[in-house]
């Protein structure tokens, strides 16, 4: 499978992964879906929680090494929270990881994301990434044919560059993760123990 090189430039701060929550603003629009929301957990559920993630960042990867699953069990399957996953790429490997993780649908989309966020230093220093990202993908049982037509087709990037414009430019997002709970920003990866509490506050 051969890929194109693509240049991509994302004018963001250095300062991209945060590891302390910190307390924004409310921002309403965050909570209307948008194209390429990938969501985990009941319609119903009291709480939504958003999360702006990049599949190369180290933060990202610790959350949900460390915090999703326990998050997931005790609060998504529950159907106390609606989990909804948004891209923030920061760079183009990033996009590219990401394009293909969406290429997977929603009921490989985890098991995706968890293999790219294992071999994110992999795949993010090689050359070309998209190849070195479709090689793990294709681990989980999504076929090259698949990953080849979401590629060519287009609509995924469109829809991933999308993502993080909006983010960026109406929600101010500018670190990765950033997480929104019924509307109210914070920024930075969350423990457990302090999203337990944040979680008791929004029901």
């Amino acid at each position: 499978m051969q890929f194109s090189p693509r240049q991509f430039v994302l004018v963001v701060p250095l300062f991209l992964c945060l590891t302390a929550a910190v307390l924004r603003p409310v921002a309403a629009e965050s909570m209307d879906a948008r194209p390429g929301d990938m969501v985990f957990g009941q319609t119903s559920a009291p709480i939504t929680m958003i999360e702006y993630y990049s599949l190369s960042c180290p933060h990202c990867a610790e959350f949900h090494k460390l915090v999703f699953p326990s998050l997931k069990a005790k609060y998504i399957d529950s159907g106390q929270v609606r989990f909804v996953f948004r891209d923030f790429p920061l760079n183009w490997a990033a996009v590219e990881a990401a394009v293909l993780a969406q290429c997977a649908g929603p009921e490989q989309y985890l098991a995706v994301q968890g293999a790219l966020f294992t071999n994110f230093r992999q795949w993010s220093a090689a050359e070309p990434s998209l190849l070195a990202i479709a090689e793990i993908v294709e681990t989980v049982g999504v076929t090259r044919a698949e990953l080849k037509h979401c590629v060519k087709e287009g609509v995924l990037e469109k829809q991933v560059l999308q993502s993080f414009e909006f983010a960026k430019e109406v929600l101010g997002v500018n670190a990765t993760p950033t997480f929104f709970i019924n509307g109210e920003k914070h920024v930075g990866g969350i423990s457990l123990e302090r999203l337990a509490e944040i979680l008791e506050q929004a029901d």
